[in-house]
């Protein structure tokens, strides 16, 4: 019997691995044709220019990016870094629901995951939510280690995996509330005098020491920007942007699943908060869903910005899903979640979407645009660009990867910190990406600002038009450098 039941759990285990491979595979290549997004393209340059941290991230994505790009930075070589911390997210999603729950638990937690929209942009993107989510799935798999199973030494390894996290976003503060509110509310409230626990968070520190040491001496810009950016200044009431942000949560997880975890929580509280592992499991994910509801009340809030609740939230709906009475709820939610990956990924299939749900439409046609304004770049141009995305997307794709600087008004960012060291001399010629609108712009710093374009781009999805001008004569500028930021 006992061997019937170890080869049962090997082909279990067997069919999942190969489930998970086949999406990492088919992600692998998708990456492959799907230009960059501009964020990514951003991050790409942040590895260009290694730092202890930046001003509007910290520095993890950027030193990862580094890394898989040794050998070259083709976009499936940047998106190695998604498709290595999704994968692992994947693996820890696995082994912490079969440790928990089973491994009946863990197939459907593992599926869930990976054909939830959130864990489909998650194996395309290179962005910080990719090493936060790995980071956030380590502190949570050492941390039961450390508690559950009474394996103490687990503790400093959820301190390094802490700072990893925190090193990629400043949102994986919020798991420290969360697994906190669960020790003083559960039967292991001991943990919270164990020598261990405190050496982890102090090692954590540590290891964002290097973010500390940045902000200091950039007047604390990047922690007065993330108040700013993730926090209403003005509260004032604004129900449609909570109602935006119930909405982009239903979708990126699958609505099926996201109204019946409500459901199931709502119903079933005092029993899964009088349950240890359950409660494990909640705390982390109210902590993160309240906060940024809360934020939701009064402001705009990103839909990625809640993404390390459903870590530990997919684990607990698939505990419940997994109960006989609600079979049809799962399968109907896998079916969901198979054409939302479709709609999501390969809307080529679907004629009759409109395109301004396609996801994908972000990211065509810059790519096209700038190799074929690669044209109007010559060997001693300065290029100049709008804002940080355009400037960023042209250091990518104009050939030779020339730096692109930013000159006119625009959201500050990490090129307003490059711009500062700036050495242009008086009558260098440059070449402008962006709007036809910003001729007047450009006239300050140059005696003549000749248009030469546009660079058009147009399929079923999208039409873009970008202005480019021929810029003669620098004119230099005094103050044309802003050290910081203005505060927020």
């Amino acid at each position: 019997m006992e061997i019937a039941h170890g080869l049962h759990d090997w082909f279990v285990s067997r069919r999942w691995a190969a489930i998970l491979a086949a999406v990492v595979l088919g992600n692998l290549f998708y990456s492959a044709a799907l230009p960059l997004h501009f964020d990514e393209a951003y991050y790409w340059v942040w590895s260009n220019h290694l730092q202890l941290s930046y001003f509007d991230h910290p520095p993890m994505i950027a030193w990862l990016i580094r890394l898989a790009t040794i050998f070259g930075d083709s976009e499936w070589q940047i998106r190695l870094v998604p498709l290595f911390c999704s994968t692992l997210t994947g693996l820890g999603i696995w082994h912490l629901s079969a440790d928990m729950f089973g491994k009946a638990v863990a197939g459907k937690a593992l599926l869930i995951f990976l054909l939830s929209p959130l864990a489909q942009m998650g194996f395309t993107l290179a962005t910080p939510d990719a090493p936060l989510i790995l980071g956030w799935m380590a502190v949570v798999f050492f941390v039961y280690q450390a508690i559950f199973k009474a394996k103490r030494r687990y503790y400093y390894a959820a301190g390094a995996a802490a700072g990893f996290a925190v090193l990629s976003k400043y949102t994986a503060v919020l798991l420290l509330p969360g697994l906190l509110l669960f020790l003083l509310f559960s039967s292991h409230r001991g943990e919270l005098r164990r020598k261990e626990l405190f050496a982890s968070l102090g090692l954590a520190l540590l290891v964002f020491v290097p973010v500390i040491v940045w902000n200091a001496g950039h007047d604390w810009s990047s922690f007065r920007f993330q108040l700013g950016h993730g926090l209403a200044g003005e509260r004032n009431l604004n129900i449609s942007s909570l109602a935006e942000y119930l909405g982009v949560q239903a979708a990126a997880l699958n609505p099926i699943f996201f109204f019946f975890f409500g459901y199931v929580c709502w119903k079933n509280f005092r029993q899964i908060i009088s349950d240890d592992r359950q409660a494990f499991l909640l705390w982390p994910c109210l902590v993160v869903l309240g906060f940024f509801g809360y934020a939701a009340l009064f402001k705009r809030v990103e839909g990625n910005w809640a993404a390390p609740a459903y870590i530990t939230g997919i684990i607990l709906l698939a505990k419940w899903i997994n109960l006989p009475r609600y079979k049809a709820i799962y399968r109907t939610g896998i079916v969901l979640g198979i054409l939302l990956t479709l709609l999501l990924k390969v809307p080529e299939l679907f004629g009759f979407l409109p395109p301004q749900i396609v996801m994908k439409r972000q990211v065509l046609g810059y790519d096209v645009m700038f190799r074929e304004g690669g044209r109007y770049v010559s060997g001693t141009s300065m290029v100049l660009a709008s804002d940080y995305k355009l400037a960023s997307l042209a250091w990518y794709y104009l050939p030779g990867h020339p730096a692109a600087q930013i000159l006119t008004p625009a959201r500050f960012s990490q090129f307003d910190y490059w711009r500062k060291d700036l050495n242009i001399s008086a009558g260098s010629d440059a070449v402008f990406f962006g709007d036809k609108t910003q001729a007047t712009q450009l006239a300050a710093f140059f005696t003549e600002v000749e248009p030469i374009g546009p660079l058009l781009y147009n399929d079923r999805y999208v039409s873009r038009e970008m202005a480019v001008y021929q810029c003669r004569g620098f004119k230099p500028t005094p103050g044309l450098s802003s050290d910081y930021p203005p505060s927020h």
